[in-house]
């Protein structure tokens, strides 16, 4: 054969080389922004090309929000209300839809979801006073009039909408999204996160973490195989904590029959729900406050996908110690094959 064919042969196959190695390159590449909001990070991925305009409307979904229901921010809306105590008063649109989420929430959950301790959050040190007394001596609720948009109050009870706001964002980035055809999309914000379409034709993979681990370790993953929309939510005690002065755990989830921080055996609580983020956010918190038995209980009466790991009655923590339990959600997809109808099977997490 001449030296000539021999070249050819190369060129080819050099060829189809950078052809498979473009390939897996498109297959693999994502446009990512990404930025710092409420006290933790976000980020949204995408395949398809996130334009300058995009990312600026991102940007200020997420400002917008901010200054809605931010406990940090004294010239938000919600500070605003909390230190300005009225019995009626109207409210924005987008606070009017979290504060009717967060009632439907509270129902559901049999009042272990509660948005008006907001006092007790700022006297453990999680959200600033503003130089007001945050004294709290009961529990409160509020009401809401939908004609007329508005909040109706019983007390001078703060709101803190800190379980539920990032929930919120994230769900209406992904409805910008959406509006915007960028279809196929990761958007995630302090861990809640959307996962909508896919990733270059591939299912979007989510690690649960890990709470006992150091690193960022999962314990398993959830994707969507059928390229669906699934908001997943985790709320967990193993960052978010405070020692006091005798060594005693003060956590950030306060349990609003007792007025006081948890104390249960669960490590972390994650929801899935194929609708919306603003609820995953919310139950998540929810059921972490109640303690797994009524965890279970609500979640299997309500059909909400439900992933709880815990202590085992022994209180070591170790590897072999924590177990999980599962609730089935239609077009849900878990690595171990954990789902059923109801939340009754229990497996170790690292056999």
């Amino acid at each position: 054969m001449s030296r000539y064919f021999f070249s050819k042969v190369i060129a080819l196959f050099a060829g189809i080389i950078l052809l498979f190695i473009a390939y897996n390159h498109n297959i693999n590449s994502l446009y990512v922004i990404s930025g710092n909001a409420y006290g933790t990070t976000w980020s949204v991925s995408s395949p398809q090309y996130i334009a300058d305009n995009h990312k600026e409307a991102i940007k200020n979904i997420i400002n917008d929000i901010d200054y809605v229901a931010s406990n940090y921010k004294s010239e938000s809306e919600i500070s605003k209300i909390n230190m300005n105590f009225k019995e009626f008063q109207f409210v924005s649109d987008e606070l009017f839809d979290i504060l009717k989420i967060a009632k439907s929430v509270e129902a559901i959950s049999e009042g272990y979801y509660n948005i008006m301790l907001g006092k007790i959050s700022s006297s453990l040190g999680f959200a600033p006073d503003f130089g007001k007394n945050p004294l709290q001596k009961k529990s409160s609720t509020y009401e809401l009039d939908e004609t007329n948009r508005s909040l109706i109050r019983y007390s001078e009870n703060w709101f803190d909408l800190s379980s539920i706001a990032k929930g919120y964002a994230v769900q209406k980035i992904h409805e910008y999204l959406s509006s915007s055809s960028l279809n196929n999309h990761l958007i995630d914000i302090g861990g809640e996160i959307i996962i909508s379409g896919s990733k270059n034709g591939r299912p979007w993979n989510v690690g649960i973490q890990n709470p006992l681990s150091n690193i960022d370790s999962s314990t398993t993953t959830i994707n969507n195989e059928n390229n669906d929309f699934l908001a997943i939510a985790t709320s967990g005690e193993y960052r978010n904590f405070k020692l006091d002065n005798d060594g005693n755990k003060i956590t950030h989830t306060i349990n609003p029959l007792t007025l006081s921080s948890i104390d249960n055996n669960i490590l972390s609580v994650t929801v899935i729900n194929e609708y919306s983020a603003t609820y995953s956010d919310a139950y998540a918190t929810a059921f972490n406050a109640m303690g797994m038995s009524k965890a279970i209980e609500i979640a299997n009466k309500n059909e909400i996908a439900t992933m709880i790991i815990y202590r085992n009655d022994n209180d070591v923590i170790s590897s072999h110690d924590v177990v999980s339990y599962w609730m089935k959600q239609t077009n849900a997809y878990m690595a171990l094959d954990l789902f059923k109808n109801k939340i009754v099977e229990k497996c170790s997490l690292f056999d």
